[in-house]
Parts: C-alpha cells; sequence; structure tokens
C-alpha cells in the first residue's frame, strides 16, 4: 500500500521540479481567480456581461419540482445544465446574503475557476508537446494574461466547452484513444462545439482498433448521458439538438445578409412546451441548403488531402482549422464564443503574430458586447464592421493554420505583413468608428438626459459664460460635459458635513462678473430661496420638480 503511495509521491514532486515555472503561473492564476470570484460581481460597469441570472433562474425551476429534459427544454446539452442543478443546490447549503444568489454565482465562479485552471495546465502540455519547455512557459504567460479567459468566470460555461476541446487534443497527441473518446463524448454533451477535436484525433489514430476504441469510448458516454431523459421522455432532449438547425441567424455575416441587427434568442417564451425550441426570430431568404452542402464539400476537399498525421502540430493546426471553418459556417455568434477560439492562435503563431490576432479578436468582442448591444444599439454600422472584421480574422487564422497542415510554402514575412496589416486595418477603422462612435453616444446622452429640458433652456436663454450652479453633485457631473464650453458649471451642495454653503453660494454670487447666475434645483432647495431675497429675478422654469431660475448678480 506504502509503495504505489511513494510512487505517487515520487511523480509528484518530480512534476513540480520538472515544471516548476509553469506550477508557478498555476498557482497564481488560479489565486487570482478564486480572488477575483469572491470580490467582482458578473457585469461590469456598462450592462450586464453574464448569464449567470439565466443560470440562477433555469435552475431555481427545481425548487418547484420541474427539471430540466423532464419537464422543460434548455438550449444546450445536457451535462451543463444538470452540473447546474448540483451547483445551485449546493450554494442553497449556505445562507442567503443580501444580495440575491450571490452565493450561487460564487459558487459557480469558484466551479469555472477550477475548470480554468484546468485548461491552463492542458493549454501548457499541448504547447510542451509542440515546443520546448521555455517555450511552453513564455505561451502560458501570453495566454494567462489574456482578459476574455478571465471575464469567462462570470459570464457563461464556454471555458467548459475549452476544457473539453484541449483535453481531447491532449489525450489524442498521447495516443490515447479511449480517454480521448470519453473526452469528446463528454464535450458534444455539454455544446456541441467541442467535435471539433474528433476529425484530427480519428486520422492521427492509424490503426483501427484505436479508432474502434475512440467512437465506441465517445458512443458510450453520449449514450449514458441521454439516456435517463430519452426514457423519462425524449421531446424536450431532441428538441434542444435539433433548435441548432431551426434558430435564426445573428451577430454572423449571415445575420447581416439577412438584415438582422440583434442578438440571439434560443426559442420561444415556454420553456415547457417542446415546440417552442428554436423558434425563428426573424425570416431568412439564404440558401442553408446550399451553404451547407458547400461548408461540407470543402470541409471533405481538406480533410482528404494527403497529410502526416502523425505530426502533432498538424493534428492541432487541423482542429483549429475545423473550428473555425465550424464558426465561419454558424449562423450565429455570441461574444462569450470567443474564449474557444483564443487559444490556438496562441499555440500555433510564431511572434506577436498569434498575441495580435488574440488581442484583435478581444477588443472586437468587448465593441460587440457591450458598446454596441447596451450603449449604442440604434448604429447598426458598429455590429457590421465588428462582424466583417472578426469574419476577416477567422478567414486569415483558418488560412494560417491550413499552411500549417498542408505544408504551404508561404514566406513567413507574407503572414508577418497580412497580420501588421489587419492590425493597421483594424486600428485605423477603430479610430474612425470611435470618433463616429462617440459622436453618436454623446448625441444619444443628451437626447436621454433627464435633464436636456433645462439644458435646451440654457442654450436658447442664458448669456455665454453666465454662471450654471446646481446643488447636487450627480447633476452637475450629467450637466457638465454638455455645458462647460459655454458655461462656467458649478455645485454648492448644502451638505452637513461641508461648510456652510450660504458662504459658498454668496462667493460664487459675488465673484462672477457676467452678472448672471442660473441655478438648476429640484423646487425645495433652499439655495433658490436664498438668491430670491437677494438678487432681481430674470427667469423662473418650472421643469417636472425642478426649477431653472436666472438672477442678476450685479
Amino acid at each position: 500500500m506504502d509503495r504505489p503511495l511513494a510512487r505517487i509521491a515520487a511523480r509528484f514532486r518530480d512534476a513540480l521540479k520538472n515544471h516548476r515555472e509553469f506550477v508557478l503561473i498555476l498557482v497564481l492564476a488560479t489565486a487570482f481567480r478564486l480572488m477575483a470570484v469572491l470580490v467582482f460581481r458578473p457585469g461590469g460597469y456598462v450592462g450586464v456581461i453574464s448569464e449567470f441570472h439565466y443560470y440562477r433562474l433555469l435552475s431555481s425551476f427545481t425548487n418547484q419540482g420541474f427539471f430540466p429534459y423532464v419537464d422543460f427544454w434548455i438550449e444546450y446539452p445536457p451535462l451543463f445544465p444538470w452540473l447546474l442543478i448540483g451547483l445551485y443546490r449546493l450554494s442553497l447549503l449556505i445562507p442567503a446574503w443580501h444580495e440575491a444568489g450571490a452565493w450561487f454565482f460564487v459558487v459557480l465562479g469558484m466551479f469555472f475557476t477550477l475548470v480554468e485552471a484546468g485548461n491552463l495546465a492542458l493549454f501548457y502540455g499541448i504547447a510542451r508537446r509542440l515546443n520546448s519547455r521555455e517555450r511552453a512557459v513564455h505561451l502560458s504567460w501570453i495566454y494567462v494574461l489574456l482578459l476574455i479567459p478571465v471575464l469567462s468566470l462570470f459570464t457563461a460555461f464556454d471555458n467548459l466547452a475549452v476544457l473539453f476541446v484541449l483535453w481531447t487534443i491532449l489525450l489524442t497527441l498521447d495516443g490515447r484513444p479511449l480517454a480521448s473518446g470519453i473526452t469528446t463524448g463528454l464535450g458534444f454533451m455539454t455544446k456541441l462545439v467541442p467535435v471539433v477535436a474528433a476529425p484530427a484525433a480519428w486520422q492521427h489514430m492509424r490503426r483501427w482498433p484505436q479508432r474502434v476504441r475512440f467512437l465506441l469510448a465517445a458512443g458510450l458516454v453520449v449514450l449514458l448521458i441521454a439516456l435517463p431523459f430519452l426514457i423519462t421522455g425524449p421531446d424536450f432532449l431532441i428538441q434542444s439538438f435539433t433548435s441548432l438547425t431551426s434558430r435564426s441567424s445573428w451577430e454572423t455575416v449571415w445575420a447581416l445578409l439577412d438584415g438582422y441587427y440583434s442578438y440571439g434568442i434560443a426559442g420561444g417564451v415556454d420553456r415547457f412546451d417542446p415546440a417552442q425550441a428554436g423558434a425563428a426570430q426573424h425570416p431568412s431568404q439564404l440558401p442553408w441548403t446550399l451553404l451547407t452542402i458547400g461548408f461540407g464539400l470543402l470541409f471533405l476537399a481538406l480533410y482528404t488531402r494527403q497529410v502526416d498525421w502523425s505530426n502533432r502540430r498538424k493534428v492541432v493546426a487541423f482542429t483549429a482549422l475545423t473550428q473555425s471553418l465550424l464558426f465561419l459556417y454558424a449562423k450565429g455568434y455570441s461574444p462569450q464564443f470567443l474564449v474557444m477560439l483564443l487559444p490556438f492562435p496562441i499555440l500555433l503563431l510564431p511572434g506577436w503574430r498569434g498575441v495580435a490576432y488574440a488581442l484583435l479578436l478581444s477588443a472586437l468582442n468587448l465593441v460587440e458586447y457591450p458598446l454596441y448591444f447596451v450603449v449604442l444599439p440604434d448604429e447598426p454600422w458598429l455590429l457590421t464592421g465588428t462582424v466583417l472584421l472578426r469574419t476577416l480574422i477567422l478567414i486569415i487564422l483558418g488560412a494560417e493554420y491550413a499552411a500549417q497542415v498542408y505544408d504551404w510554402r508561404v514566406p513567413q514575412r507574407w503572414w508577418a505583413r497580412t497580420a501588421a496589416g489587419t492590425v493597421a486595418l483594424v486600428t485605423v477603422l477603430g479610430l474612425v468608428g470611435g470618433i463616429l462612435g462617440f459622436q453618436a453616444y454623446w448625441d444619444s446622452r443628451f437626447a436621454a438626459s433627464p435633464h436636456r429640458a433645462a439644458m435646451d433652456v440654457l442654450h436658447q436663454s442664458a448669456a455665454p459664460g453666465s454662471v450654471v450652479l446646481t446643488d447636487d453633485q450627480e447633476v452637475f457631473e450629467q450637466l457638465y460635459p454638455f455645458l462647460h464650453r459655454r458655461f462656467q458649471v458649478m455645485n454648492v451642495e448644502p451638505l452637513d458635513y461641508l461648510p456652510p454653503w450660504e458662504a459658498r453660494l454668496a462667493e460664487v454670487a459675488a465673484g462672477r462678473a457676467a452678472g448672471e447666475l442660473w441655478l438648476y434645483a429640484q423646487e425645495g432647495s433652499p439655495l433658490h430661496d436664498w438668491l430670491a431675497a437677494r438678487f432681481p429675478s430674470l427667469a423662473d422654469h418650472s421643469l417636472e420638480g425642478w426649477r431653472l431660475t436666472a438672477w442678476d448678480t450685479r
């Protein structure tokens, strides 16, 4: 009994010694993420970049006796929804904090932290099999410093799909068909996308007994997960899978061609009706049958070409190529999907190219959400530019991956120039779009301002250089951007912990040569009365609970 434990301990010590640089990365990355989960909220300053509230809603159905694929449908395969239920029930054991769902979000974020730790370890393992140990450590530092994988701790479960993709690749490279079949089946029952690792895995297994074990393992895992729901009633499970083909396009080139500029919706509002699964959001005139055939023939043409499938880099590159083709073909794209794309440019592209493409994709992701969907939803050109640039990058990455698979003799300087040109293009378009976007943001904020009526009166009636006074810090901050170029915008708040406001207001009234002071405050503000007792009135406007008054302070 002692010998196996001693051997395990010795192997663990050797691993720590041989990979001590990566262990440092892993410990720091995991500790950072665990701390972040406890103190960060799902969401951000702009909008709520998270599906955690949706996950909590689905899990809460169990409190009333309703379970996924038994009583209602979900747009995901069964593995993650039932994992969610377990995490949700675990969070219920902790007394509730004053913010609803807080402990569920923490528990879910901690689970995703473990998933991300696994992703980093698998990423390092693949990098180690393709490069030297020093290079693998270098690539791991790059990957761990990307924002999107960290953001995935608070947004969606796509990092779990990444886990099974990377795990299948690593097991394939190590020649373990049974284990890679298991991870392929688990990945398929998590989000379908992890099957992108299966074609290259199949080709890497040159002997048929290996392939049979791979297929049997994957099929058995899928069957074991699906069987309980096929017994209780297959409608919900089947509709969850078929909904992928019936859904409309969103956030892709196909959606732009359909004239659709909004986000994706899984289906009808009634999750207890399987007929509503995958209901179309908008009509499409695109020939999807022909598109499917076209992409299928393209993939077959690439897949059946002569390739040295024993080459590890080609296996990884073809998996990346398969995923790029899948995302180019797919009807829909959501920003959280990016986490599935990011490992491959870092793993496969030399120098700064992989970093450049990863950062460009990350920046475009944030433009798409939250900037477009939350801040500027009435500017469809912003989504159009984002989708087209992302598509261009996916095509370039696909070409780079294909060059590695098929040994295309493309000079490295061409790829470097292509990347530099892409960076320049995105930078220029980003600057132009930033100017136009900021102007659109400026106009939209002015139009939506609750104080717009007061600002209109000031622009029409107040003399340039006049003092515009408020008695509330938030109101001051809302008015200042729109008024400071024309007026002297100031704030005097009647708060107990500040010096007496009367003295400060007297100083403002006495120290302004223009002689015209405008006060914008609520009806009951004492500043109105103070000014009325001392100066002649020039104007008095009542604006739905607010008063805009003008005084001659000469």
